[in-house]
């Protein structure tokens, strides 16, 4: 019921032990889970800042329709596609419906380089919506794009035991407090993803 496919995965870590190999899934399991949380701040509280960058940036709501954002054609794909999903769900496409229906990835990919981001973007507003953080912009956008690759895994059931999971919680509240000291205090204060990773099984018998 697992698939044959996916439990042989686990397997082959766990040298063909299939009792070792189900217990590293229940755990992958788990440990996706523990994450999730800490994730869905950051996604929230991204989508949170940038949208009121750019709202402020191009004076309006819609701003992803202001002919001087410029968006390129994924980020624009994006935003159709969000409308076709709420109309699919006969909501309203209002500014905000159309904000709660943008993709992860649709943020990350505004701190990216396309269409000349970096100067339009990132230099005359989104540096705002990281207050506390100094570096470049690329280095900000790798760390997020790392995190994004993490969260779709995550989203699809996908192992992620071989990833240095530890660094990327730290990552995923590194960049909170890039937004917000007390919001990246309160995830680690209360996330258990430090517990689960120090019970992570063994891989073979």
């Amino acid at each position: 019921m697992l698939s044959q496919a996916r439990i042989g995965e686990y397997a082959a870590v766990c040298g063909g032990d299939t009792v070792a190999a189900l217990r590293l899934f229940c755990w992958n399991t788990e440990v996706a889970g523990g994450l999730y949380g800490p994730l869905q701040h950051l996604e929230l509280s991204l989508r949170s800042v940038m949208d009121q960058q750019m709202r402020q940036l191009f004076g309006r709501a819609d701003w992803w329709d202001a002919p001087a954002a410029d968006l390129h054609f994924g980020a624009r794909q994006k935003v159709t596609d969000a409308r076709a999903q709420l109309r699919r769900q006969a909501i309203p496409a209002t500014p905000q419906e159309v904000i709660n229906e943008l993709p992860f990835g649709f943020w990350v990919g505004l701190l990216g380089s396309g269409n000349r981001y970096d100067q339009r973007l990132w230099r005359t507003a989104l540096y705002r919506a990281f207050p506390h953080y100094r570096g470049r912009r690329r280095d900000l956008h790798q760390k997020l794009d790392y995190l994004r690759v993490l969260r779709n895994k995550i989203a699809h059931h996908s192992p992620i035991h071989h990833r240095h999971l530890h660094a990327d919680h730290e990552t995923i509240v590194e960049v909170l407090g890039y937004i917000d000291h007390g919001l990246a205090g309160l995830v680690r204060r209360y996330s258990n993803v430090p517990e689960i990773l120090a019970r992570r099984p063994p891989t073979g018998q």
